[in-house]
């Protein structure tokens, strides 16, 4: 249950528009990438704002710097 309430709120570092079923497949496989990557650290960092989305994201955003370097990577590429 909260691996899918993670997993959802890092799809919105992914965005949410899907233009094409080619963009849906990158934003899906990002969003697998960011789940197994952020796991540990929405857990660590973020737990007290689970099942909360945009909290998990705010969160995930002030701690950055503590992020792991992969959770980091796709977290950063999600804001892009």
């Amino acid at each position: 249950m909260r691996a899918r309430l993670i997993a959802a709120a890092l799809m919105v570092l992914a965005g949410a528009d899907a233009a094409s079923a080619k963009m849906m497949s990158e934003k899906e496989r990002m969003r697998a990438q960011a789940e197994h990557l952020c796991y540990n650290d929405v857990q660590t960092l973020c737990n007290a704002d689970i099942p909360d989305e945009t909290k998990i994201a705010a969160c995930m955003k002030v701690h950055r710097a503590r992020l792991s370097p992969g959770c980091r990577k796709v977290f950063d590429a999600g804001l892009k």
